[in-house]
């Protein structure tokens, strides 16, 4: 009976160590997948491995490129976003498990709005949004 118990116990306490952390992701396209762990502030785009950090405020895509628009967190901090600061990324979008083609960025707008043409992406749209 006491192994009964303990187990009873242990289960419930395993269980609950795995609810310390919270975390989510919404997928894109490709494997390319927006995620965070602990805080939305952490809200980075990966595909694989981090392509670009926190924070991502927007994702759009077409049929060749993933674009993305970035607040960077402050400086010496994990939850503080720079609402000042918006750089933009063009990832070409490959269906490897890895990144094997390039990412273009940090860009500010006036760049990203030069790279979009020169890559043919015509008004880029960012579908997925998340708060700031």
């Amino acid at each position: 009976m006491k192994k009964f118990i303990y187990s009873i116990l242990a289960s419930i306490l395993l269980s609950s160590c795995f609810s310390l952390y919270d975390n989510g992701s919404d997928t894109i396209v490709d494997g390319y997948e927006v995620i965070w762990v602990d805080l939305q502030q952490s809200r980075s785009l990966k595909k694989g491995d981090i392509l670009i950090p926190a924070y991502i405020a927007a994702v759009g895509y077409n049929s060749k490129y993933i674009y993305s628009k970035q607040h960077p967190l402050l400086e010496n901090s994990k939850e503080k976003i720079n609402l000042s600061v918006t750089n933009y990324y063009i990832i070409e979008r490959t269906l490897s498990f890895l990144q094997d083609k390039p990412v273009f960025g940090p860009f500010n707008k006036a760049d990203f709005e030069k790279k979009c043409e020169q890559l043919a992406i015509d008004e880029p749209e960012f579908e997925l949004t998340f708060p700031n």
